[in-house]
């Protein structure tokens, strides 16, 4: 209700639409002030300016006290929406700080989607059911980074480690224990299957799937070069790796890393179509332990690797104060971290 005076918009603050209103309500300036705790001269002052900028009399004497005009009673709703108004963007800030209401929006790669965000988002949503939440999916690694840098978004849960960016924090809140999955009635030995082993396999590999997953590069490469085991065959594509990695050609002092991997025999961009392609015998996949139990569950066979390999996963955000919605949802996120750790061994043995 802003604007020139006598254009018709003349409350330049929600101060004055109170007072006007007050002075309405009250039937004089005096009963007003009293209401308003403020001195009458004041109060008076002020109705007057209302009055230069409306360019109409807005209040008239009777013997029954102040009554609005004509041009006053015209004015007496438009007060009341802008009062009403600010009386609900204030609730909508208090809701939104207190989590009764509003939006937590997160970006994740798909490889910590299933566990263990879905588990956070689930204990945050149960506590504040009037907060939705949004999870995008990240594109790829210098995306992400790019979108949490120019503030697009504000949280994301990630596979770690990520490019290095000045003005960004990670925290590292637990690991992927990686197991290989093949399909129902591989015939495999019991016990964990060594690097060695699953570098003579053909893999079902996730092209360009988030964060590199230096651990599985590393421990492949190392069988590969000291048994002689890798392979450069394949589709071709050398830029595929398994369980959402993203690897290529990386010299680590004894040669391309791709060279000392297992081979891709198939490629698929969704992390999500590792399952079925591995129940349907398209490939092994090197997967985390929810999807591995995902794929036991179905009749595939399961196992530990030896040495174990993990995959650490945490949070990256910018360094500032965080939301509070998003402040609530990393201690949430920390807390189901926490809890996961304890968690038995899994499926297959």
């Amino acid at each position: 209700m802003t604007g020139e005076p006598g254009r018709g918009a003349p409350f330049t603050g929600l101060r004055q639409a109170e007072y006007f209103l007050a002075v309405v309500d009250s039937g004089g300036i005096t009963m007003a002030a009293r209401r308003l705790h403020v001195a009458q001269p004041s109060l008076s002052q002020t109705i007057r300016a209302i009055e230069r900028q409306a360019g109409a009399e807005l209040f008239e004497r009777t013997p029954r006290g102040v009554v609005p005009t004509p041009a006053g009673r015209a004015l007496v709703e438009p007060a009341r929406r802008l009062l009403a108004a600010r009386r609900a963007a204030g609730r909508a800030v208090s809701d939104v700080a207190s989590l009764r209401a509003g939006r937590l929006e997160l970006v994740a790669h798909a490889s910590v989607t299933a566990d263990p965000l879905a588990r956070a988002v689930g204990a945050f949503r149960r506590a504040h059911p009037g907060v939705g939440v949004l999870v995008e999916d990240a594109p790829d690694d210098d995306e992400l980074v790019y979108a949490l840098a120019d503030g697009r978004h504000e949280l994301a849960v990630v596979s770690l480690p990520l490019p290095p960016a000045p003005g960004l924090v990670t925290e590292e809140l637990g690991h992927h224990d990686i197991w290989l999955a093949m399909a129902p009635g591989t015939a495999v030995a019991p016990g964990p299957v060594s690097a060695a082993e699953v570098s003579a396999m053909p893999l079902v590999a996730v092209l360009h799937g988030g964060s590199a997953r230096h651990a599985i590069r590393r421990a492949l490469a190392d069988a590969g070069h000291e048994e002689g085991t890798g392979r450069e065959e394949g589709t071709g594509d050398e830029r595929s790796t398994t369980h959402g990695q993203d690897a290529g050609h990386e010299e680590d002092g004894r040669g391309p890393a791709w060279a000392a991997r297992s081979w891709a025999g198939v490629v698929t961009p969704r992390l999500g179509s590792v399952i079925p392609l591995v129940l349907t015998g398209a490939g092994a996949a090197l997967v985390d332990r929810w999807y591995a139990e995902r794929i036991a569950e179905q009749g595939g066979v399961v196992r530990r690797l030896d040495p174990p390999v993990r995959a650490p996963f945490g949070v990256a955000r910018r360094r500032e104060p965080l939301s509070p919605a998003c402040r609530v949802f990393l201690n949430v996120l920390r807390e189901t971290c926490a809890a996961r750790s304890a968690d038995g061994p899994g499926a297959g043995a």
